[in-house]
């Protein structure tokens, strides 16, 4: 049985966000994390599918949002920093002492949010997949244990950032042929779907 319920979080932009907490009856003790982009939800492909992996894996899933994505009115400056404390005050009060295993799956933007995220959490403590990390995520790739999914053909990760991280051998890299940003072929609908299902069996492998 699966249980929903949203785990509130108070932002600068003046209302809650509503993180979505998927939670198994008996109890798991294990957690997935999805971290959205900054233009891609978690109800898009590829984190929708993650989530019905990680579930049917067993995992109890949170699906975070970001308050700037629905502001109203423009917002100013760079929110990162906020989405970071947003995100970690969520994680925070979702995961504390009650898993054994947690893992964060993130997409564009949301990749170096969940790795500032794993910093205060611990790398330790987390698993990461990162979906289509940009280059600020470079960093925290090199830190951690992680699986990466990227874009043949990804113009926010060049070769020069994949052959970055290539040097690093915790990482579990897999480049998609011919893919762009979305992880997907422009006119090339039905190999889309295939690599759709091959990223999900890799979320459910990295789950599991």
């Amino acid at each position: 049985m699966i249980n929903k319920s949203y785990i509130k979080v108070k932002t600068i932009w003046g209302y809650d966000t509503n993180n979505m907490l998927l939670t198994h009856l008996p109890k798991s003790d294990s957690i997935a994390v999805l971290f959205p982009g900054a233009d891609y939800s978690c109800d898009k492909p590829l984190l929708h599918y993650a989530r019905k992996a990680a579930l049917l894996s067993g995992c109890d899933v949170l699906s975070l949002e970001y308050g700037f994505c629905r502001a109203t009115n423009p917002v100013e400056g760079n929110p990162f920093n906020q989405i970071v404390k947003d995100s970690y005050e969520a994680v925070r009060l979702c995961v504390e002492n009650k898993y054994n295993n947690i893992y964060f799956i993130s997409k564009s933007f949301g990749t170096a949010v969940a790795g500032e995220v794993s910093s205060l959490v611990g790398y330790d403590k987390v698993n990461n997949l990162f979906l289509t990390p940009t280059e600020e995520t470079i960093p925290y790739i090199l830190r951690s244990k992680c699986t990466v999914i990227s874009g043949e053909r990804d113009k926010h990760f060049t070769q020069n950032n994949i052959d970055t991280i290539r040097k690093n051998s915790s990482v579990d890299l897999h480049i998609i042929d011919k893919a762009v940003h979305s992880l997907e072929i422009d006119d090339d609908y039905i190999e889309s779907i295939n690599i759709l299902e091959y990223i999900t069996k890799v979320c459910a492998k990295f789950v599991s």
